[in-house]
Order: C-alpha cells, then structure tokens, then sequence
C-alpha cells in the first residue's frame, strides 16, 4: 500500500466531544448494572473507557499511532486498541467475552493494515485472553461469572474469534494478491500502450473521445487531456469526415461486435497529414466500455510502398511513360467513354534506324534517344492525351476526345516531325532516327483495347513498308510530312487495310498532307 504523505492531527473538536458525549451518556447506563451486579468494576472508570476505547477506533488516531499510515505499525496499533478494549472488559467483570470484543479491533486493522497484521492479532488475542483469565484466576480480575466458567467461555470463545481473524487474514491475502496482479498487468499493459507505435482511442455514440492512449502524445504530438471530450473526428482531415462518418455510421448501425477496417488520413499537431489504418471494433453495448475501440495505425510508409510498387508495375523504369499495362488499362477507360465527337485514336510508333544507333553508338547512347524522343512526343501530344512506351523502340499514343481524322493527322504531323529532327547525345554527336506511325480510331465504346492497339501495330507496319525508299540524309528535311492513317468512325477493327489506304489516297489527291513516293 503507497505511504501517505499528509499531515496528521488527533481528532478535532467535533470528534473529541461526541466520544466526551458518549461517556456522559454511559455513566448513567454503567450506575444502572453496576446496581445490579451487572458489571463489577466502578462505573466512573468505565465511562472515562468509552470515550478512549472511540477515539482509538478513529482514523485520524490511527494515521497518528502509524506515523501517517494506516499499514505502518501494525502490532503497536493493535496493542494500543487491545489493551483499551482489555481494561474494559476486565473492569466490567467480562473478561470472558474480551476475544469476542477483541476480534472486531482485529478485523478493522486487517482490513486497513494488510494481510501480514492477523499474526499480531491472534498473537495478542491469546496474550490478553490468557491475562484476563489468570487474573481471574488469582483474583485480581473480577468476573460476573463463575472462575470456571469464565476460563471456559474464554477458551472457546478465543478459539472462534482466533477462526474468525484467520478466515480474514487469508480473505484479506487473497485479495492483495489479485490486486497486486491486476496492478502488475496494468503496468504492463500502460508500458506496452506508452511504448507503442499505434494509437487507442474509445469514443461514445456521439464520436466524443472518452479514452485516449499514452501513445497519442508521441505519435500525433497532442496529449491525453487535449483530446479528452472532444469529437473522433477532428482527428481525420475535413476532405476524408464525410466518408468516414458513414463507414463509423454502418459499424454502429451493424450491431455490438462488428468490426471493419479504414485507411484514413490524420491531422497530426504539426498539421501534417499521414495515412492511418483505423481498426474499428464496436463495443457500444459493452458495459465496461461504452464505446468505439479504434486501434490507429501509421501505414503512410507501407501505403508509399504500395503505390510505389503500382507505379513501377505499370511504367517503364528508363522513361518513366506508362508500360503496356499501364496503357491497357488508360485505353480500357477511354474506350468506355467513347462515342461521337469524342473518338478515341490509338497511334502505334516505331523508331525506323534506332537498331542502327544501338550498333553504332552503344545502348547508352540509345537510352539517351528514347528519353529524349519520349520528351518530345510528350510534348506534341494534347493535354489530355496520353503516351506509353510498350516495347524497346516502340511508343504507343491515346487521343482521346477527338472530334475527326483532320484532328488525329494534326497531332500524327506533329509527332512524325518531332521524330525526324536530330537528336544530340551527350558527346556532341547528332543521330537521326525517325519514326513510323499507324493509326487506330473509333467513335464506338465497343471496340477492344487489344484490338485497337493490334489494329494499329498492323497499320505501324504498312507505313513502314511504304517508308522504305526514304533515304537516311533526308530525315531531317524541313516539311517532309506523313499522310493520314485513320479508320472512319464506321469500319469494322477487323478489316482496315483498304480504309486506310483509301482515306490516306484522299488526303493526297486533295493536297492536305505532301507525300512522297519514290521506286517501290
């Protein structure tokens, strides 16, 4: 038991008077046995005893005895309060009952001073017993009963009261120890909550926090008593309350014991905002809880982590363009939202002499053309389209939102142009590379992804072939433009050889795009 600390004073006025009270009262009540043979000793003495025998039952007395506790000291204060009730008792000729009287006193001081006081009490049980009776035996202790009968009566009352202070010392015993147990998985479990990493919190029905682990402190920067009463939410930044209102609305709504699991993005007290993983645990109904059980835990790094690994899965480490998986899925979106006036036009690129550069300057010098090439198709292209990089030399484009073909050879001119400049590597050197382009476009939702981008790659080819006569020194020649390779809104994905030519023959004949034709 933790020593107390304050001051202690014997009993105030108030106190003293009503024990000097009480002995007023008694003295009355003693003459009365005392005229018939009830009790032996004077009744003056006896009335001055009460007040004592009050008195030394108080706390303040036995804060005094014990030194400002009431574990400290333990056989001195029995004694004092044993020997009180063994001069009354023995004044009044009722040493035979002093056990009974005596097992009060014992009960009282093992319940305030701990378990280990019920030896001392017994102890001196026995001794004031045995005095009172060998008094009596030698008739310095007045009885009102019979020498023999008194011994007797003592006897077997001192063993019962002796019972009595055993059964209570051992009550008492186990007790401390369960309280000792309890105190012990206390401390550990607050050194495992102060130490941790995540946070407990339980909030009532109307979000209001009633507890908050050590924790908070060194995770969130605010502490216990700040955020004690006031609402869960204040927690959560405002974009996220809306929605993590309903998910704390459906676990209540769910009934006692359900549970659920919620990333949510944390105020800290810097106002910094970290990713949370909220473990809900409904415990409303419990009566020794009351509340929301929320464990709240940092995932920031492992959400970055996540993502990071997303990101690598679908984008190409050199360029950082998304792979052909990351373009599957943008084209899968587009495609949904497709239909007239708002086309969506996959362009198939392939760089025509970028095997050559490999060979003739080393890879490093190729990485250094796809990043730089990327750079610029990135650059040609409309905000809202996208560019992939799906294979060594190949680039694949989305036009979304395209009104018609004229559209779609605008930004196909544009590309074709930025491929035939020169690109400078890092030593100074000057490498033309070019590129073939093929076009796939739709106005329709019910077109395939792999099916644009196949129809395309095929279309990739046909330009190729029709390049061919291109010689490497003219790359470069300001003006040298592609024609139109487009599928109309209406063409079946599966057959687009003659569309495409013809809608490429068009273009030419009506002078929209220069093409030059050399020996085949």
């Amino acid at each position: 038991m933790p020593a107390q600390t304050t001051s202690i004073r014997v009993p105030g006025a108030l106190a003293l008077a009503g024990a000097l009270l009480g002995g007023v009262v008694a003295l009355p009540v003693f003459a009365w046995m005392h005229d018939r043979d009830l009790i032996t000793g004077s009744p003056w003495v006896l009335a001055v005893l009460t007040p004592l025998v009050v008195l030394a039952g108080t706390r303040p007395v036995q804060r005094w005895i014990g030194s400002g506790r009431l574990d400290n000291r333990a056989p001195v204060r029995l004694a004092v309060a044993f020997g009180l009730f063994a001069a009354y008792t023995w004044t009044a000729g009722w040493s035979l009952v002093l056990p009974a009287t005596a097992i009060l006193v014992a009960v009282v001081h093992i319940q305030r001073s701990g378990s280990s006081a019920w030896l001392p009490a017994v102890a001196l049980l026995a001794a004031t017993t045995a005095l009172g009776q060998i008094g009596v035996a030698l008739g310095l202790v007045a009885t009102v009963a019979a020498p023999a009968v008194s011994h007797v009566a003592a006897v077997a009352i001192f063993l019962l009261a002796a019972s009595g202070v055993l059964t209570v010392g051992l009550t008492v015993a186990e007790r401390e120890r369960i309280e000792t147990v309890l105190a012990r998985t206390d401390a550990r479990l607050r050194a495992l909550m102060e130490s941790s990493s995540d946070v407990l919190t339980v909030s009532d029905a109307r979000r209001r926090l009633t507890y908050v682990s050590p924790a908070v402190e060194r995770v969130l920067g605010r502490s216990q008593s700040e955020l004690l009463g006031t609402n869960l939410l204040s927690l959560v930044d405002a974009e996220q309350r809306e929605a993590v209102t309903a998910e704390l609305d459906a676990v209540v709504a769910a009934g006692p014991g359900a549970r659920t699991s919620l990333d949510v993005m944390v105020i800290l007290s810097t106002q910094e905002r970290r990713w949370y993983e909220w473990t809900v645990h409904n415990l409303l109904g419990d009566a020794l809880v009351e509340g929301l059980v929320i464990e709240q835990r940092d995932v920031t790094e492992r959400l970055q982590h996540q993502e990071a690994l997303r990101f690598a899965a679908s984008h190409d480490d050199l360029t950082g363009l998304p792979n052909r998986s990351g373009l599957l899925d943008r084209l899968a979106a587009d495609l949904a939202e497709a239909g007239p006036g708002a086309g969506v036009a996959v362009l198939f690129l392939d760089l025509d002499r970028f095997k050559a550069v490999n060979d003739t300057y080393g890879h490093a010098a190729g990485d250094q053309v796809l990043v730089a090439l990327a750079k610029r198709l990135r650059a040609g292209l409309r905000p809202h389209d996208h560019l992939a990089r799906i294979s060594g030399d190949e680039f694949c484009a989305i036009l979304t939102e395209v009104r018609d073909t004229v559209e779609v050879g605008g930004v196909i001119d544009r590309l074709t142009e930025t491929c035939d400049l020169p690109v400078a590597l890092l030593d100074g050197t000057r490498v033309h590379v070019g590129a073939s382009i093929g076009v796939s476009l739709t106005f329709s939702s019910d077109h395939e992804p792999d099916a644009m981008l196949a129809e395309a790659d095929d279309d990739m080819y046909a330009d190729k072939r029709s390049r061919r006569w291109r010689a490497p020194d003219r790359i470069a020649e300001a003006g040298a433009t592609r024609s139109l390779l487009a599928v109309d809104g209406a063409h079946d994905a599966h057959d687009h050889s003659s569309p495409l030519r013809r809608q490429r023959d068009l273009d030419g004949e009506a002078g929209s795009r220069a093409r030059r034709r050399g020996p085949a």
